[in-house]
């Protein structure tokens, strides 16, 4: 039996890579699923993955106005939100010295201060629902040995959104509500293999470091998050799970 029938899911920063493979998968699980971007074409691809299980909705995270449209078109569409899934995030890879002053306070803007507003701003509908929230994070969050160089600021901001995640979990529990994060390692998507080939050696060096030996895929993350968003993760809360391949015990 599908795992998320009768379900309402909003997925953000879902037009591409991981994003885009969760909301495929929730919907394959019988899902109803919102989507949540600024990019309105590859919003448009994904809808045509699953008609009838997928809609859109143009969204920038960092303004108020459009994070309350986004949720205000689930509860329009849906009467309800069973599941927040935070992947829309600014991904930086670069040397810190050589970062402005526009592109760290546009990370942090991004990763922590939107994603946290637009947490809150859902607690309501959610409490309603018994929902959950999964945030998608970062190997590099945890780990500074590579593929984490270069990415202190995206890396820190993701550490933020870990601990937000497990400090939220004991005061959203008692409404109900579970918060749990997905850490992947290095996944195939539209801004990661970008950098990674931009490189020579450099996709060789991390598939030498993973101990599955190969980079990831969007489906490899979406399996974790389907678990903590359905009812077989109804007793996981607070929780940051690596999903990368053991690139972790290789590189400690």
């Amino acid at each position: 039996m599908p795992l998320l029938t009768g379900k309402v899911a909003l997925v953000t920063g879902a037009g591409t890579g991981i994003g885009r493979g969760i909301a495929a998968r929730f919907a394959a699980e019988g899902a109803q699923v919102v989507i949540a971007a600024r990019r309105q074409a590859p919003l448009d691809e994904v809808v045509a993955l699953s008609r009838g299980h997928i809609s859109s909705v143009s969204m920038d995270l960092t303004d108020r106005g459009d994070r309350e449209r986004a949720l205000d078109a689930v509860i329009q569409r849906h009467g309800k939100l069973d599941i927040l899934v935070n992947n829309a995030a600014y991904q930086l890879w670069k040397p810190f010295l050589e970062t402005s002053d526009e592109e760290i306070t546009g990370v942090y803007a991004t990763n922590m201060v939107a994603t946290t507003l637009l947490i809150k701003q859902a607690v309501p509908h959610l409490a309603a629902s018994g929902g959950s929230i999964v945030n998608i994070s970062s190997t590099a969050s945890r780990y500074t040995g590579m593929p984490s160089e270069y990415l202190s600021v995206y890396g820190a901001s993701k550490a933020g959104l870990n601990q937000l995640t497990r400090t939220l979990a004991p005061e959203l529990g008692p409404l109900g509500i579970r918060i749990n994060a997905v850490a992947p390692g290095v996944t195939a998507g539209e801004y990661a293999m970008q950098e990674i080939n931009n490189i020579p050696g450099h996709k060789e060096a991390l598939i030498a470091r993973t101990p599955l030996g190969r980079i990831g895929t969007p489906e490899d993350i979406t399996g974790c998050v389907l678990f903590l968003a359905s009812e077989q993760g109804a007793w996981v809360t607070g929780q940051v799970i690596d999903a990368s391949g053991g690139w972790q015990i290789a590189a400690g």
